[in-house]
């Protein structure tokens, strides 16, 4: 009595499990994704009054971290140069108004990206991933597609009206120096769909 009981127990397990459909994880740029929606959403008043406090100023980029100094930056013949005099308080008052402990802002096109982090594509690329408050009108879309077709590239995602996820993407030469076997086999499609 007692294996015909464990043999229906085994089967009805069986059964349970074959009828579910396997759970799907989150690649990285999923989930990189879905973490710049979410802290957008999340705190849309506080980073609409930080891109609006940088706005304000002259300067092109700001980064911070509660207990540090403000690293103030000026693009000056296509490059950001980081100032050591300039001083912009109304950026971290309006930070520690906003509960917004850390932050690196940079001016772009006509809006303000917010930095977010950087992560490494299954087509060995360095992709920069950034919240980005404004219009980006001659940027495409992002698609899983889109990265697997250019070594190097941007696109974006809407949020909302105002913010987008936006990528910007490079081929990551140093790893296949290293000879990466993904960067490698990379390279060639690449190379391959180009020429």
């Amino acid at each position: 009595m007692k294996s015909g009981s464990q043999a229906l127990l085994g089967m009805g397990l069986l059964l349970l499990m074959s009828a579910c459909e396997p759970i799907q994880s989150l690649t990285e740029a999923e989930q990189v994704e879905r973490t710049i929606r979410q802290e957008v959403r999340r705190d849309l008043r506080g980073l609409n009054a930080l891109t609006d406090a940088a706005d304000a100023t002259v300067f092109d980029g700001f980064a911070w971290r509660r207990g540090e100094r403000l690293q103030i930056r000026q693009r000056q013949e296509g490059e950001l140069v980081l100032l050591e005099q300039a001083e912009a308080p109304e950026i971290i008052a309006t930070a520690v108004a906003q509960n917004i402990p850390s932050f690196s802002v940079v001016r772009y096109q006509q809006g303000w990206l917010v930095v977010f982090t950087t992560y490494v594509s299954p087509q060995c690329q360095v992709v920069y991933a950034y919240a980005y408050r404004g219009a980006l009108p001659d940027t495409p879309q992002c698609s899983n597609d889109i990265f697997g077709e250019q070594a190097n590239g941007q696109c974006q995602s809407p949020i909302n009206e105002q913010w987008q996820v936006f990528k910007e993407w490079f081929f990551a030469e140093s790893l296949l120096e290293e000879g990466n076997p993904a960067c490698v086999q990379s390279a060639i499609r690449f190379a391959e769909s180009n020429g």
